[in-house]
């Protein structure tokens, strides 16, 4: 039999019972009570903006998952298919003469039309944005707060891994790509596609270490020691500068307790096209995808008409409370069962102290069905409340 509730529903979204929103709002307000203690300030846009605004910001790829519609005066108008995007857009028209670096969260829901099967379309986030500060030292600090977030939801064996554009684009001209071959090979690498990519390495002739430098790049993987392996290899300001920066935050992310938990991978690439730095993603058991991701898009506020560095990262929120679960981790329990329910004739004197007990913080139920004292006092057993009062 068909279940009606999936049936009414477009594919990509779903409801969430009380015991999954009640999982789900608790862990985003410990999230939001984490942020602001490293001084984030939360801040809301629009779920729907003009496309003719987001569409400069936005890579290709997202361009193919909006949700558009077109208003009532002829103006199409799109979900938004994340937040760093509409962020940048507030940065940028609303508050470019604050003084910087801005440190902003949210927690919000965004849109992707996703074609795979089983993919989600709506996704639930919180994340954080560090705008205007362009040191090491912020990627640091996003990242370390990424690693207290995992410590917050108890999700104890997570691991970061860390990537980054530029030294991968030095990597890839020390041998021999120009422009057009870097954006195949990283599309190839995005994919994870070892077939194409060993393709790409035949249909071309390369000297004895380029070659060992590309079979090996989609393995490039490990601790520190692995930035000292490519170090020879790159010529680029942009590229030794990315290296130092990546030491740097090595550096800072021990002084976190976070060593045992971050792994460079050099050949690593995120979807998103904004990324101009560092970037990252966390990993847990048992969940096969990443909880959370980011990185540094200095370049995205310019699409807005303002040049200003940034990093940040989002939560999957789904993702996090899937793997709270592997870890068999509750961040409360899935229904809360009321700790008073009050039957009477009387629905005045019922009403005041169900209101008595609540001002004391307890949750109170008060019969409101109609149901005869004997009939009430079963249902509120049934459900396990502990104090049943008959007034």
């Amino acid at each position: 039999m068909e279940d009606w509730g999936t049936v009414l529903m477009p594919g990509g979204v779903r409801d969430l019972l009380p015991g999954e929103a009640r999982q789900k709002r608790e862990l985003e307000n410990s999230l939001l009570k984490l942020f602001r203690s490293w001084g984030y300030q939360e801040v809301v846009t629009p779920t729907f903006e003009f496309y003719e605004v987001l569409a400069p910001a936005l890579e290709e790829m997202l361009h193919e998952q909006l949700y558009r519609f077109i208003d009532e005066e002829g103006r199409v108008i799109v979900l938004r298919p994340d937040m760093t995007t509409p962020i940048a857009r507030l940065v940028s028209t609303r508050l470019r003469t604050e003084d910087f670096p801005l440190r902003f969260c949210y927690v919000a829901n965004v849109f992707r039309r996703e074609n795979h099967a089983g993919k989600q379309r709506e996704f639930y986030q919180a994340g954080v944005e560090l705008i205007g500060a362009a040191g090491a030292e912020a990627d640091a600090e996003i990242l370390g707060l990424m690693g207290e977030a995992f410590r917050l939801a108890g999700i104890k064996d997570f691991q970061i891994t860390i990537g980054q554009v530029e030294v991968l684009k030095g990597l890839l001209e020390g041998c021999g790509f120009g422009n057009e071959e870097q954006e195949k090979a990283k599309t190839i690498l995005n994919k994870k596609d070892f077939v194409a990519w060993e393709k790409l390495i035949s249909d071309h002739r390369f000297s004895g270490e380029q070659r060992e430098v590309l079979e090996n790049l989609p393995h490039l993987q490990g601790g520190i020691e692995i930035l000292d392996q490519v170090e020879g290899f790159l010529q680029s300001e942009d590229a030794l500068a990315g290296l130092s920066r990546l030491r740097f935050v090595w550096e800072i992310l021990t002084d976190y307790g976070l060593e045992d938990h971050v792994s460079f991978d050099l050949g690593f690439l995120r979807g998103l096209g904004y990324y101009t730095g560092i970037i990252f993603e966390g990993y847990a058991p048992g969940v096969g995808y990443p909880l959370c991701g980011g990185g540094r898009y200095d370049r995205l506020l310019e699409k807005f008409g303002f040049s200003c560095p940034a990093t940040g990262f989002a939560i999957n929120i789904e993702r996090f409370l899937l793997a709270m679960k592997e870890e068999k981790i509750q961040v409360t329990p899935a229904m809360r069962v009321a700790d008073y329910f009050i039957v009477g004739e009387n629905f005045g004197e019922v009403a005041k102290k169900a209101r008595q007990l609540r001002e004391q913080g307890f949750v109170v139920e008060i019969e409101v069905s109609g149901r005869s004292p004997e009939e009430a006092v079963a249902y509120a057993a049934k459900k396990g409340v502990p104090h049943i009062l008959v007034m």
